[in-house]
């Protein structure tokens, strides 16, 4: 239920209807009164990245909220979930339709943006899986089983695309002033904010491959400096304005997950201790403003509600690592902290994140830490934690303080850098989709708990996805041979390493 999902409905009909009037029956005639063609702004649309809503469980993973339905016991699994898609090459093979509509209609500028989108889906597949088919991805019946690509050749591959997509796009507003394309839910089509999101979008892979930043082929150090030392080539996020987001509202197919309408989330939504208990230990103002406190605080301290709620001790989180029955028992008693009625309990909630300014600014601040760049860590540090805290809305004067505090402010060394990794994860809170669990499965931040009672049979997360099970039969030579180079048996398990995550 999300704002594209109506576009890419829209989509369809129009293929299909293209589709039906191409036919070549010799005894028939177009009809003038359908559509022989798709216009590209409708396959660009199509091809929008969806955001995830607030309480999902893609948040659930990460340990922001948990589900206690007071009606059943509901274990946790953390593992769920990894089973891998190769559906990004249905995403390609529509590139590759948007491209020839938008060659067919004089519009390059959707050539230019395909380009970002299809360096986007083979990463988004091999940051999940590992290798993956690339150089012979899109043969068709000429290459039927295509070979998978080393996942080192795929990034090498892809960051290059990433970059010739800023460069062309980059030209085009130069040669092209005040244009705008049709089709875009997230800039109303202006250029410039796409290329600032490419440029950002190549940041956050560049830090995820912070375990490969001394491969001199893959060159993380040195794509990174080159984006954040020319500006004017590579323009970047400058405020929370730019963020790639998308609002939700009163409507079908428009509105948040977590909403009047389906009344259980507001008994079963639940804030989970590992997030509330570090924004406690930070003092983190954000705390009074997403969640509310328990039931039981408010009951203790009657008429005193403004106290309370400004009472860090007032907020309790329900904690993963235990059985379902006993967080049931407390939610029932009032010991738990539910997201903020007023910010959250309606159609519109928080806006749905596919990347942020602060995402951004914690990129840089990261690599600025870790020495590949000369810029200020402390500066990027600040920038990105008063983007999340405005986002949310703290006032400026509180973020000041909070940046200035001994507990909070940027410091050096590996506590440091444990410190901007876990300011990082208090800010992708409700958003961001899966950057979260990435930042984690590389860093080790935060230390997440488990038990027996939230990881199934083995412990801990999975460190990938699982290639589609229909590989095994429709390309069974090639999805072996990539089992057997990066893990050294023919085992498509989710606890191997992948190249990127390996020490």
């Amino acid at each position: 239920m999300k704002t594209i999902k109506y576009i890419k409905i829209l989509l369809l009909i129009f293929v299909f209807s293209g589709l039906h009037s191409c036919l070549d029956y010799e005894e028939l005639r177009e009809n003038p009164n359908q559509p022989t063609s798709v216009p590209p702004s409708l396959l660009f649309a199509g091809l929008t990245p969806d955001v995830s809503t607030s309480f999902t469980d893609a948040y659930i993973r990460m340990q922001y909220h948990i589900w206690v339905s007071t009606d059943s016991e509901y274990n946790i699994n953390f593992r769920s979930g990894f089973g891998g898609s190769f559906g990004g090459y249905s995403s390609l093979r529509d590139i590759e339709k948007m491209n020839e509509a938008a060659d067919a209609n004089n519009a390059p500028i959707y050539r230019i943006l395909g380009k970002f989108y299809a360096a986007r889906a083979y990463i988004e597949m091999t940051r999940r899986m590992g290798d993956i088919p690339f150089s012979q991805a899109l043969s068709g019946s000429q290459v039927p089983r295509p070979v998978y690509d080393a996942q080192k050749q795929v990034y090498i591959g892809t960051l290059d695309m990433l970059d010739d997509a800023n460069n062309e796009l980059g030209d085009f507003i130069a040669d092209n002033q005040g244009y705008t394309i049709d089709g875009d839910v997230y800039y109303g089509g202006q250029l410039v904010k796409w290329q600032k999101l490419i440029n950002a979008y190549t940041l956050r892979i560049l830090v995820s491959l912070s375990k490969r930043a001394n491969d001199s082929e893959l060159n993380v150090k040195g794509r990174f400096a080159n984006i954040v030392n020319n500006p004017s080539q590579y323009p970047l996020f400058e405020s929370i304005a730019d963020n790639a987001e998308l609002t939700f509202r009163n409507e079908d197919g428009f509105k948040q997950t977590y909403n009047p309408d389906v009344a259980v989330y507001r008994q079963s939504v639940n804030y989970a201790s590992t997030y509330l208990e570090m924004l406690k230990e930070y003092q983190d103002p954000r705390l009074f403003l997403v969640a509310d406190p328990t039931q039981f605080a408010l009951d203790e301290d009657p008429g005193n509600e403004a106290g309370v709620r400004a009472d860090f001790d007032s907020y309790v989180g329900a904690d993963p690592t235990v059985s379902p029955a006993d967080n049931i028992t407390l939610r029932l008693e009032g010991k738990f902290s539910l997201p903020n009625e007023d910010k959250y309990w309606n159609f519109v909630g928080q806006p749905g994140v596919w990347l942020s300014y602060w995402e951004q600014e914690f990129c840089i601040a990261e690599a600025a830490h870790r020495g590949w760049i000369s810029a200020n860590a402390k500066e990027h540090y600040d920038n990105a934690v008063k983007g999340s805290m405005l986002w949310y809305g703290v006032d400026e004067g509180t973020i000041n303080s909070y940046l200035s505090a001994s507990s909070s402010s940027y410091i050096s060394g590996d506590e440091g850098l444990t410190r901007l990794l876990e300011q990082k994860y208090l800010a992708f809170a409700e958003n961001s989709g899966d950057e979260s669990f990435f930042n984690f499965r590389r860093s080790g931040v935060p230390d997440l708990p488990f038990s027996s009672f939230n990881v199934g049979v083995d412990p801990g997360y999975p460190k990938r996805w699982s290639y589609p099970g229909s590989e095994n039969s429709d390309n069974p030579d090639n999805y072996l041979a990539a089992l057997n180079r990066q893990f050294g048996i023919e085992s498509d398990d989710i606890d191997f390493e992948i190249w990127e995550i390996k020490d």
